[in-house]
């Protein structure tokens, strides 16, 4: 990977960010326990089309932590206010899990700022499913290291290996526990109906066929009849990670979607 480590003073704190490459600008958040390296994968392809920043969502990575809560709407306020730091006016988003609450929350708080959204492996869930699973939940992110066998049924198989593990433990003891539960509770309490109802940039929903968010396929289309849906095959919550030559392959063709569904 030869993106460069960078740092942003913002109004919202310092913010650290992976950018590489120069043309229209791609700004990639990462998923709930990451960091800007869930992307280090497939920023070397995109960054030949695109200037690409990663970002490390406040509380996360190398970013200063949040004041109080976060909500979405607050998180995309502080994607904002990295677009302002770097004086850039718009931007295509895209967000995993819960980068995929943010990029929804920005369209509806921010359309000016927007001109595509990737929202990628987002699960839509009810409150009753967030309830009856928030047991869960809270055992996933208060106990910080994860083994390769917790890990493994989110990803394709012999990814977990003890570089890659290595990585992603260090990510979740840099966010700490509070941290990564205010990430959750930001997804939990973000009224996605609403925000969806109000998005009009064009929209590219990216599934992985064993991921969670394919479970959610049909009132995702429900709510973004227009959107163009991508499912990255044999993979789990990140494809990014497990096929990064098929999750670029989808970025690229969202890339041509005008906003209208076709096929």
């Amino acid at each position: 990977m030869h993106a460069s480590d960078r740092f942003a003073e913002t109004r919202m704190g310092r913010i650290h960010y992976l950018e590489a490459g120069e043309g229209p600008v791609l700004m990639l958040m990462h998923s709930n326990g990451a960091s800007a390296y869930e992307y280090e994968f497939v920023i070397d392809e995109l960054a030949k089309r695109h200037r690409v920043i990663a970002w490390d969502m406040p509380g996360q990575g190398d970013s200063d932590p949040p004041p109080r809560f976060f909500s979405a709407h607050d998180f995309a306020d502080a994607l904002v206010a990295l677009m302002d730091a770097l004086c850039i006016a718009t931007a295509s988003v895209g967000g995993s899990s819960v980068g995929g609450s943010i990029a929804i929350a920005l369209g509806a708080r921010h359309a000016a700022r927007m001109e595509r959204v990737f929202i990628i492996e987002y699960p839509i869930r009810t409150e009753k499913v967030w309830s009856e699973g928030w047991l869960r939940t809270e055992k996933m992110w208060t106990i910080a290291p994860q083994t390769a066998e917790t890990v493994g049924p989110r990803l394709r198989p012999g990814k977990t290996t003890p570089e890659f593990l290595d990585r992603w433990n260090i990510d979740r003891a840099k966010a700490g526990p509070r941290t990564m539960l205010n990430a959750m509770w930001a997804m939990r309490l973000h009224d996605v109906a609403a925000d969806l109802a109000t998005l009009n940039a064009p929209a590219v929903v990216i599934y992985g066929s064993r991921g969670p968010a394919i479970a959610s396929r049909a009132a995702m289309e429900k709510a973004l009849p227009d959107a163009l849906a991508i499912v990255c095959e044999d993979c789990g919550h990140f494809p990014m990670i497990d096929d990064p030559a098929a999750f670029v392959a989808a970025v690229d063709k969202g890339f041509v979607h005008t906003g209208r569904k076709t096929g």
